[in-house]
Parts: C-alpha cells; sequence; structure tokens
C-alpha cells in the first residue's frame, strides 16, 4: 500500500507518518510532500492507494491539489487534514472520504486512519477466480452481489454476469471479512452497492431489489449501520 501525506508544517507531517507506521500495516511505504505543487510533479495515475492532504496550504491548497489529482486519478482515496470542519462540504467535489481534524483527540484519529485503510483494502482488492481455464479478476467495489447455487456461484457486477464452479460457502466466509453481508441463504451483497433497505428487501445500485431473509434481517441492518457510520 503506497500512501502519499501532504502538509506545509512539519510538525504535523511528522505526526501523522508516525501515527502511519504506527499502525503497522504490512507493505506500506509513505511519502512525505510539504506542498501540493511537490506532490503534482510526482504524480502519476496509480502510483498511490491513499492521499492525505493538509487544505490550508499557500499557493495551491489541499483542495485545488485535490482537483488535480482527480482529474489524473479516479480511483485513490482523499482524505483531508484541516483545522476548521467548515470545510468538509467542499471536498465532496473531489469525493473526499474523510476529513481528520487536526485537533482532536488521538482515539478519534486512530478511528479516522483505520477506517481510511479499511477503505483502501475494500477498494483496492481483488477477487480471483478461474472458469473454463481462464482466470478473471474483479476489484471488490465493482462486485454488486454473489449468489449460490450448489456448486455453481453467479458472480453480478456492474458490467455485467459470470458463472464459475465454486463453493458458495467459501466465498461467504472469506468475502464477509470485507464490506459483504448475507442477505437470504444464497445471496452475499456489497455493503457499498446498498441503496436502501426497507421492510422486505434491499435495492441495489442498479436498480434491483433483493428480498431480505427474515433471519437475516437484522445482521444486514446491524451491518449496514455500523458500515455507513464508519464512512
Amino acid at each position: 500500500m503506497n500512501i502519499a501525506i501532504c502538509d506545509d508544517e512539519p510538525v504535523f507531517l511528522k505526526q501523522l507518518h508516525k501515527r502511519i507506521a504506527d499502525m503497522k500495516i504490512p507493505d506500506c511505504v509513505i511519502h512525505e510532500f510539504t506542498s501540493g505543487r511537490d506532490l503534482l510533479s510526482f504524480y502519476v495515475k496509480g502510483m498511490y492507494e491513499v492521499v492525505i492532504l493538509d487544505v490550508e496550504m499557500p499557493d495551491i491548497n489541499g483542495l485545488q491539489t485535490a482537483e488535480r489529482i482527480r482529474h489524473i486519478d479516479k480511483s485513490v482515496i482523499i482524505s483531508f487534514l484541516t483545522n476548521y470542519a467548515e470545510f468538509a462540504v467542499q471536498g465532496y467535489d473531489v469525493g473526499a472520504f474523510r476529513y481528520i481534524l487536526k485537533t482532536q483527540p488521538e482515539y478519534v484519529y486512530a478511528k479516522q486512519l483505520n477506517s481510511i485503510i479499511d477503505e483502501c483494502r475494500q477498494r483496492f482488492r481483488m477477487f480471483t477466480f478461474t472458469n473454463k481455464n481462464l482466470s478473471f479478476k474483479f476489484r471488490l467495489n465493482d462486485i454488486l452481489y454473489f449468489e449460490g447455487h450448489k456448486r455453481r456461484v453467479s458472480l453480478f457486477t456492474i458490467t455485467g454476469e459470470l458463472e464459475y464452479g465454486g463453493d458458495f460457502s467459501d466465498i461467504c466466509e472469506e468475502m464477509q471479512k470485507y464490506n459483504f453481508v448475507m442477505i437470504n441463504r444464497g445471496l452475499l451483497v456489497n455493503l457499498d452497492h446498498i441503496q436502501n433497505i426497507s421492510k422486505y428487501d434491499v435495492v441495489l445500485s442498479n436498480g434491483k431489489k433483493i428480498t431480505i431473509g427474515r433471519t437475516h434481517k437484522d445482521a444486514v441492518i446491524s451491518r449496514y449501520l455500523d458500515y455507513s457510520t464508519g464512512r
């Protein structure tokens, strides 16, 4: 995992670097930048999974830097450091994932940084399988849901559907470590793509409505609330 942190105040930059390093993230590389212009001169698409920017920087501020990054890289997770909560609304224009207040308690820092890393693991993790001697890879974020049929699995993504031979119970065990939840006995849905939960079903980002199994409803609502508040 490659992370870029950018702040014109060396004290905050070093503090943030230490906080992330102390998380002991496997294969994590942290690059420091002291200005938006410095980061942009170095930036190419796919170089970083996470970029954390100070909002209040001279010359090119964090929001302007994020706008230019977003033109280059649509997938990177952008989060902001700031002393002022009112900047948060402006960050929606560049798809900001998180705002981190510099003056907040340490335990809140830890919670927010963990949520960024969890989002990174979900967004960039690949699901791999083989079908008819062909290998396929999909980002977890691009998967809507899995449907199990005995020894066959149907995979529904934002671009289409594939069916392959596999053990649905193994997929459930693995994917529920991430943002996936059992809707009923044969359906495992990506929380990222749930748009609405009603009394009897969920509506996905593609408009599909799926019935919630009676014994699964409480778990679905609980997981969805945890997911929503964590973001």
